[in-house]
């Protein structure tokens, strides 16, 4: 089975990025006869923005990045281990943009009737606005730029020049003509510019495309409808184009009566006109609405705080890559809303998937908080330095204790693990701090605390993040490590017993990625036991 997503736009490429983080708990899995779950093997990812310095494109594919740098660790390790397991490959289509017109205005130029059309529909700073700076939040400006776009991938590939959604494209026909089964879900936000324009058109495209196979090619929509709000511009609006909170609900409530005219959920099987095979709707009444901390339309400044519906996209992809919609499934085409359970955000809010995500994703960041609290610091200077005082050290030493065989390449390979590691759970906490920020007040209780995680350590653990040398911050993670994750059943393990854990283990690894993995396989089990 082929499983692909292509994310759109800022919104989208936000949820690429809860989607790294799933992938890291083994969220994304199908059901064995037995009821067994089986970690999905692979998923195949492509980021559409024509605003290629986007922030929030940026770090969606540099946490996929370092999370590709640690995963494959886990090869060189006979012991089973908790996450890791989904191999990620995200590419950023390129669009070839250097070789196009860079604005409406350069579009129309040459052709007097298409100046004349482009004055009626535009206006002069629409048409002026290039398109590597993103839409802006103007649908009409990136439907004639996607209708382009997919309207020349053919002759880009009858040119053999390099293309990132034909390259994705080309993986998708090698596993139809394999014979096996094709999921491919389109995700974005429907009340902005790039989303609102190019989901649609992506759709229709493979729609289109892949008509003749449809018993094996199934399409889904992950859309966003409005959940937060953004600060006034201030700025002049005859000179420059802004974003506006004010017109979401309108943009939203276009895009979907658009989707109505053009069937968009397929009746059925049989149904040749319906676009999807299955569309989740995502949003927030206004009231629940909260403001972005920072916001930019654009650029590298866009790099807006994650948000807890994100993170419900991500069990929704989850959700479709495992879902079956043919023979005796077909019944499961239709088009679903995420119906809330709990008077706030807590773990039970995702439902059956509950225990999993608390025991999952709970335990990947009460790692991190070990792991940058206590651990890090000592593994830097017996893999960096070769320090034999850190060498001795119970929870080093079970690990560690053969570098003396690794070679100097060897010894520089497990260094850059390391940090990889580093990286990937810093912008995890980062990103799991930003959702805890960004909750919408009436989701807290009366004391204003969420259902997820103590927000008081998270915060201690983000200036351990910020200052690896306080000393203060770190002992009061360590003494608050049973209260991080929020449960029913009073959490009993605390640093001290972390640690004993992760000093009674036993291995013999012969690589610097074996070492490696033994001890992220130990602390991740020591932390969910």
């Amino acid at each position: 089975m082929g499983c692909y997503v292509i994310a759109i736009g800022g919104t989208g490429n936000k949820i690429l990025e809860s989607i790294v983080y799933a992938a890291c708990a083994d969220a994304f899995y199908t059901v064995d006869e037995t009821g067994r779950h089986e970690p999905l093997a692979r998923l195949d990812m492509l980021s559409v923005d024509v605003d290629a310095a986007c922030g929030n494109t940026t770090r969606a594919k540099r946490a996929a990045e370092y999370y590709e740098e640690v995963r494959p660790v886990f090869a060189a390790s006979p012991y089973r281990h908790r996450g890791f397991h989904t191999q990620l490959s995200v590419e950023r289509w390129s669009m070839n943009l250097s070789r196009r017109a860079a604005s409406v205005k350069q579009m129309a130029r040459g052709n007097r009737r298409d100046q004349l059309l482009a004055r009626t529909l535009f206006s002069s700073t629409e048409a002026q606005l290039e398109y590597s700076e993103g839409f802006r939040g103007h649908p009409d400006l990136g439907v004639l730029f996607f209708a382009e776009m997919l309207g020349g991938l053919e002759e880009t590939r009858a040119q053999g020049l390099p293309d990132e959604l034909n390259a994705l494209i080309d993986r998708m026909d090698d596993d139809l003509r394999k014979g096996e089964t094709v999921r491919l879900i389109l995700c974005g936000s429907i009340f902005g510019g790039t989303g609102a324009s190019g989901i649609p058109a992506l759709a229709r495209y493979f729609q289109a495309r892949y008509a003749g196979m449809r018993d094996r090619f199934i399409l889904g929509g992950m859309l966003m409808l409005p959940y937060f709000s953004v600060p006034d511009s201030g700025v002049d609006e005859t000179q420059e184009i802004a974003v506006s909170s004010e017109a979401f609900l309108d943009k939203a409530r276009t895009a979907l009566q658009y989707y109505g005219m053009e069937s968009m959920v397929r009746t059925g099987c049989e149904d040749v006109r319906g676009v999807y095979d299955a569309v989740y709707l995502l949003g927030l009444p206004q009231e629940y609405f909260v403001s972005t901390r920072i916001y930019s339309t654009g650029s590298q400044s866009q790099e807006n705080d994650a948000h807890m519906l994100e993170w419900l996209a991500a069990r929704c992809v989850s959700q479709f890559m495992r879902t079956g919609f043919r023979g005796a499934d077909a019944h499961n085409i239709n088009c679903y809303y995420y119906q809330w359970h709990t008077p706030g955000f807590a773990w039970a809010s995702f439902d059956q998937d509950g225990p999993l995500y608390q025991s999952r994703y709970g335990g990947m960041l009460k790692a991190a908080a070990v792991f940058f609290s206590e651990c890090y610091p000592t593994l830097k200077k017996r893999v960096a330095r070769n320090s034999r005082r850190a060498g001795k050290v119970g929870y080093c030493a079970p690990f560690f204790h053969c570098l003396g065989r690794f070679s100097t390449v060897q010894r520089a390979q497990l260094e850059n693990r390391l940090d990889a590691l580093y990286q990937f759970w810093a912008f995890y906490v980062n990103w799991f701090h930003q959702v805890i920020a960004s909750l919408p007040p009436a989701m807290l209780d009366e004391n204003g605390a969420n259902g997820l995680v103590d927000e008081k350590v998270l915060e201690s653990l983000m200036r351990v993040l910020r200052n690896p040398q306080s000393a203060g911050d770190c002992e009061a993670v360590q003494r608050a490590m049973e209260r991080l994750i929020l449960s029913p059943v009073q959490d009993r393990c605390g640093m001290s017993a972390i640690v004993r854990r992760l000093g009674g283990a036993q291995c013999d690894p012969h690589t610097p990625d074996a070492a490696l993995a033994a001890f992220v396989t130990a602390l991740l089990q020591a932390v969910t036991d």
